[in-house]
């Protein structure tokens, strides 16, 4: 055999193998919803908030999700008033998923926030949350009721780049809609807007729902207030940001 025709096995064997190699992703916290919602066969997930060696396992990682769950400590944003207003609360949570996101804004790994997860994104950037909707901003909207309810959204931005990245252009007319009914179940939400953070879509009340960080600083880092993961998989949003994550990961 000569020595070209054995470098090019070699060659066509690596790119095989590179191909067929899984892609890392992490959950800030696992629950099965999450799991269920991102996972495929090319994929290997791993739970953060169970991971003994973090540091170690961000090398590998391909894609990170911030999943929903407590309140954010409100000294993270320099608010101690917030802190009566606060229910139930994870100072190792808190610190691990500032890590997560912190790994992924300098070194543009994929990344989506998901209700809590949103708000960590603008924590972690310099943002601010109100410590409770109805006692600060009224009850206009109800984002919670004993749980889960459903409220419409609005788009809040016409930059399709941006807006294409969360939400799924109509089947029927080729356009994105501009109001889109969701899930909710949630007492916080975003206050201060942290620097190179774009909302989306707002609620009636004026609450971003949904946001996107500059194209110019990372590339699909993306959140929402809302839980994709539970809307079903029937739904275009929960298929859409989905489908564009496993894109972005894969790239």
């Amino acid at each position: 055999m000569s020595s070209k025709l054995f470098f090019l096995i070699l060659f066509v064997v690596f790119i095989s193998c590179k191909t067929e190699e899984k892609k890392h992703v992490i959950l800030s916290k696992s629950f099965e919803n999450y799991v269920n919602w991102i996972y495929n066969d090319k994929l290997i997930i791993i739970d953060a908030y169970s991971c003994e060696n973090l540091d170690s396992v961000l090398l590998l990682v391909d894609g990170i999700v911030l999943t929903g769950g407590e309140d954010i400590n409100p000294l993270m944003y320099n608010d101690s008033s917030n802190l009566i207003l606060c229910e139930k609360m994870d100072f190792r949570r808190d610190t691990i998923e500032k890590k997560l996101f912190d790994y992924s804004l300098n070194n543009n790994i994929p990344f989506i926030g998901v209700c809590r997860g949103m708000q960590m994104m603008n924590v972690a950037h310099g943002g601010t949350l109100y410590g409770d909707i109805p006692s600060e901003i009224g009850e206009d909207v109800t984002h919670r009721n004993n749980g889960e309810v459903m409220h419409d959204i609005v788009l809040s931005s016409t930059n399709q780049v941006y807006t294409n990245m969360i939400f799924p252009q109509n089947p029927q007319t080729s356009f994105i809609d501009t109001v889109f009914n969701v899930n909710s179940w949630h007492h916080q939400g975003l206050k201060k807007i942290a620097p190179g953070i774009k909302v989306i879509a707002k609620s009636h009340d004026g609450l971003p729902e949904a946001v996107v960080m500059d194209i110019n600083i990372h590339s699909f880092m993306i959140a929402v207030q809302f839980h994709p993961e539970r809307l079903g998989k029937d739904n275009l949003i929960h298929r859409h940001i989905r489908s564009n994550f496993l894109h972005a990961i894969s790239n």
